[in-house]
């Protein structure tokens, strides 16, 4: 009898020793997998000049209280060590944009004609992190919000709802600097923003799709913007920081975040702005 117990728990040990290692097989090939994906950190921005955006930010980047609120972005991201950094200016503006930043990393005063957080976000976190190259992403298709809105204000509901969200758009802006940034990164705010239109995708006349039509346009503009960042060549040791307004960064998180080559950094890391 304790021959045959001494023999079970031999057996018994072998087959855990034997688990053992299969999970340990499991886990390490799960650590290398990890390792092949590409790290992105998927910033949301305010647009803080040139926007067609209904409400975009009212601060003065020239002003002093402006420069050092832009300075604690900047080094917050910076913290990030970019390789490559992305941005909201089309792809075919990539070469003048790195003409621009080899000549902005001995003359910071030098400027690229587009929204003020390419320059002041954008080129500054490319020079303190040695960036490689900045590549454009966008695909700037119009689409026709206003009717979006029309069709929301033909039922009171509907209406309400968009006047909340376009109040607290005209709050968020209003804000300190630094806490419209915190804010945009979080994932509240950019799946509130994302659910925003779909509801519009639903206003509609009777028999029709208006809204749905309307914002497939927007949702096409995101998919070539994704297409754009594919393209770019990347290798495991890059380290992606892309800019973007916040909408299209809610987007993003969902096509990036549920791509097996990437990594989504949690962006709320890199708004620590108190430090």
């Amino acid at each position: 009898m304790k021959t045959l117990l001494f023999s079970f728990f031999i057996l018994t040990l072998i087959a855990c020793n034997s688990e053992s290692r299969v999970n340990q097989k499991k886990e390490t090939k799960t650590e290398s997998t990890a390792t092949n994906k590409i790290r992105v950190l998927n910033f949301g921005s305010v647009h803080l000049s040139g926007s067609t955006d209904a409400y975009s930010s009212i601060t003065d980047v020239n002003s002093i209280k402006g420069k050092a609120d832009i300075q604690k972005i900047v080094e917050q991201l910076v913290k990030f060590k970019p390789t490559i950094i992305c941005v909201e200016i089309p792809p075919e503006s990539t070469e003048f944009m790195n003409q621009a930043f080899q000549k902005y990393k001995t003359d910071q005063s030098s400027r690229i004609n587009y929204s003020e957080e390419v320059n002041v976000i954008g080129l500054e976190v490319a020079r303190l992190s040695g960036t490689k190259k900045i590549y454009g992403i966008d695909n700037p298709i119009g689409f026709d919000y206003p009717k979006l809105i029309e069709l929301a204000n033909k039922n009171v509901l509907d209406s309400l709802y968009v006047q909340n969200i376009m109040g607290s758009y005209e709050t968020q802006n209003k804000k300190p600097l630094l806490e419209q940034f915190a804010e945009i990164n979080t994932t509240k705010y950019k799946m509130e923003t994302f659910d925003l239109y779909n509801f519009l995708a639903t206003m509609h006349t009777p028999n029709g799709f208006e809204g749905a039509d309307i914002i497939a346009d927007f949702y096409k503009r995101n998919l070539r913007m994704y297409t754009n960042f594919s393209d770019i060549p990347l290798t495991k040791n890059d380290r992606v920081l892309i800019i973007m307004g916040a909408t299209h960064t809610a987007y993003f998180d969902i096509f990036i975040g549920n791509s097996p080559k990437y990594i989504l950094e949690n962006t709320t890391q890199y708004t620590n702005y108190s430090e």
